[in-house]
């Protein structure tokens, strides 16, 4: 026998060779679905992405997280096309395994744990905070403050739907026709596609064209949250936390999808400075310059103060200049952080919608 083939024996027999296959070594698993079967699954087999307890905390974006396979039953051919197709939705909790055991990145959903979320300790004080001060502000005929009832009875139109991936709920809630009698603008498609673009850049995947409303900012101690990314140096998460807590009778949970593009539209119609003409826009290249600017509003490119890689060029941009209405407001077309990314996938959520609504697939 060779020297080189009693050191391979040696290695297999002498167990230094990691031989371990699924059931050597099992580690099962609870978490919560972060983006259900109708997500980003490239491979359309209706995978979904898991925040695994005690593996994946809220430092861990959406695009981090794996991708989980699902266990279907025996009733389906066990190929394409052929069975059942699984219908996981966001916030599910379920249970699982790894395919790889201790190097835990095949999930493997089981099954879901039948559940009603209940508020904790302190989201109940939050809710009786909000309470007391939806009591305080109603007016002597014991209706709310005439602000505050518009959105409430706005929200009321609002499809609760969880069917659909994020991108596509938000696209029917601001395309939603049936409360625009309760707006006094309307969201044409370039519109929606300029913000949903934006957004996919602030808190998903260009790439996977994902977006997700827990992410929180990568950037050393900035800590900005949601789908725009609200910064609480500023204020800005503050203030959806805010009006999170006053709508409805109890509140709702600032994280919630729906209430963050709740949260937008109301910033947008009430507030000129976060809005400067952005219903006046006719372009998807000037709805999604003009979204970026005067309401996200991220750092310009400036060598120095952008991490690597955020940044494609430096200087002054041709995009939507000062000439067709479209200053930064500084007043200086200094290209923003991020600002090819955004147009490309807003342009491709138009195209995408778009296409569908003239073709009757929506």
């Amino acid at each position: 026998m060779s020297f080189c083939l009693a050191c391979w024996l040696s290695i297999i027999l002498g167990g230094t060779l990691d031989m371990s296959f699924y059931g050597d070594t099992q580690r099962w698993w609870v978490g919560t679905v972060e983006e259900g079967s109708a997500g980003s699954d490239p491979n359309n087999l209706g995978r979904c992405r898991v925040r695994i307890d005690g593996i994946h905390g809220s430092d861990i974006s959406l695009n981090d997280l794996p991708y989980a396979q699902t266990i279907l039953p025996c009733t389906g051919g066990g190929t394409s096309g052929i069975g059942e197709n699984p219908q996981l939705l966001p916030g599910a909790q379920v249970t699982g395994f790894f395919l790889d055991g201790a190097m835990s990145q095949l999930p493997v959903i089981y099954g879901y744990l039948p559940h009603i979320g209940i508020p904790t300790i302190a989201q109940t004080k939050t809710i009786d905070a909000a309470k007391k001060v939806i009591s305080s502000q109603r007016t002597a005929s014991g209706s709310l403050p005439l602000e505050r009832k518009e959105f409430a009875t706005a929200a009321n139109h609002v499809p609760r739907s969880r069917d659909t991936d994020n991108i596509s709920q938000i696209w029917n809630f601001f395309s939603d026709k049936s409360s625009a009698a309760e707006r006094p603008v309307t969201y044409k498609s370039h519109h929606i596609a300029g913000i949903i673009g934006n957004l996919i850049h602030e808190s998903g995947s260009n790439k996977n064209l994902t977006i997700s409303t827990t992410v929180i900012s990568g950037i050393a101690g900035e800590d900005s949250q949601g789908i725009a990314q609200w910064n609480p140096a500023s204020g800005r998460l503050q203030k959806l936390q805010e009006y999170a807590r006053g709508r409805g009778q109890f509140g709702s949970s600032y994280t919630d999808l729906l209430v963050q593009c709740e949260f937008i539209d109301y910033e947008l119609r009430i507030f000129k400075f976060l809005n400067k003409g952005f219903f006046d826009t006719t372009t998807v290249e000037q709805a999604t310059m003009h979204f970026m600017r005067y309401y996200l509003r991220p750092t310009w490119c400036k060598t120095g103060n952008v991490k690597e890689g955020t940044c494609v060029s430096f200087g002054t941009t041709t995009r939507f200049t000062s000439a067709q209405g479209g200053e930064f407001p500084g007043g200086v077309n200094q290209i923003r952080a991020g600002e090819e990314g955004r147009l490309e996938v807003a342009i491709r959520i138009y195209e995408k919608y778009t296409q569908a609504i003239n073709t009757g697939l929506r």
